[in-house]
């Protein structure tokens, strides 16, 4: 048996674990990559389309609500809802609830209505505050 001399010793220790930190840097990075790629890679539950830029864009006018307004957010939230996109396929929570109540201050109440059931039966724990909110409007 070969005995390591003290002054030799710290230097195999040294060696040791400079060597087991390269491997782990070869085994950390890749694995480390490979986590940001499959993380990077989720899919999307609801599309918005350009809901974003419509009501942004009102918000920024500072203006009063006109009926130009009024068709232009019903046709953003006509899209979202009669084009679902996304992994589930359906519009995303609230969105029917937005486009019915749109619906009725146009005045299309019959349509609102079926909009705002649609609500609740894609997400029936929104059904307690949408029939509370019909009721309140008059629906």
């Amino acid at each position: 048996m070969t005995k390591i001399l003290p002054h030799r010793q710290k230097n195999v220790i040294l060696d040791f674990l400079s060597k087991t930190e390269t491997r782990m840097r070869k085994v950390i990075i890749p694995v480390f990559a490979l986590c940001m790629c499959l993380c990077s890679c989720q899919k999307v539950l609801y599309t918005h389309y350009n809901y974003d830029e419509v009501v942004y864009s009102f918000a920024k006018s500072n203006k009063t609500f006109e009926a130009k307004d009024l068709k232009k957010m019903i046709k953003s939230y006509e899209r979202i809802v009669e084009e679902p996109k996304g992994e589930n396929a359906v519009p995303p929570p609230g969105a029917c609830a937005d486009y019915a109540y749109l619906l009725y201050l146009q005045g299309d109440k019959d349509k609102a209505k079926q909009y705002f059931q649609k609500e609740y039966i894609t997400y029936p724990e929104s059904k307690t505050y949408i029939e509370k909110l019909m009721q309140k409007i008059g629906l």
